[in-house]
């Protein structure tokens, strides 16, 4: 990224789980799976906000060939085999998760190009939010359409 840069004009917001009451609820929370065709790179961010008292928060990445998940599977980290956090516990409240992905974690060669982040809410009723950035365009600028507002 060269100085003169906007942020905006790197980095795709792909997909996004918003701080709302639904998205806070127990269970699982999905991003639904993004094409990462378009990137070398993608980062996951993850800011957590309020937890109930005895929450966790898990957050796996799966892979898959389409948009639907056909064929899903876990996405794993050349080196040491898994891209998940560590649990998040009420202690871990107002930081933040920074997951980076590279195109050489997924399975190319058998057709796998599309990701999907999953949250996971247990215990009680918790605040986050999550972003799936598309980083290093392969093709084209990436588009900043994505944003309600760019201020430069």
């Amino acid at each position: 990224m060269s100085y003169t840069e906007q942020f905006t004009e790197t980095h795709d917001v792909l997909a996004a789980l918003a701080p709302t009451a639904a998205n806070a609820a127990v269970g699982t929370h999905n991003t639904g799976y993004v094409s990462m065709a378009d990137y070398h790179r993608a980062f996951v961010w993850l800011h957590i906000g309020e937890l109930g008292p005895l929450s966790t928060i898990d957050v796996n990445l799966t892979q898959a060939t389409d948009a639907l998940g056909t064929g899903a599977m876990a996405l794993t980290n050349i080196a040491a085999g898994t891209k998940s956090p560590v649990q998040i516990v009420t202690a871990d409240e107002g930081n933040y998760i920074g997951i980076e992905v590279r195109s050489e974690e997924f399975d190319v060669d058998n057709g796998y190009v599309f990701l999907n982040a999953a949250v996971v809410i247990g215990g009680e009723v918790s605040y986050y939010s999550c972003v799936i950035f598309g980083i290093v365009s392969r093709y084209e600028p990436v588009g900043v359409t994505d944003f309600q507002e760019v201020v430069a």
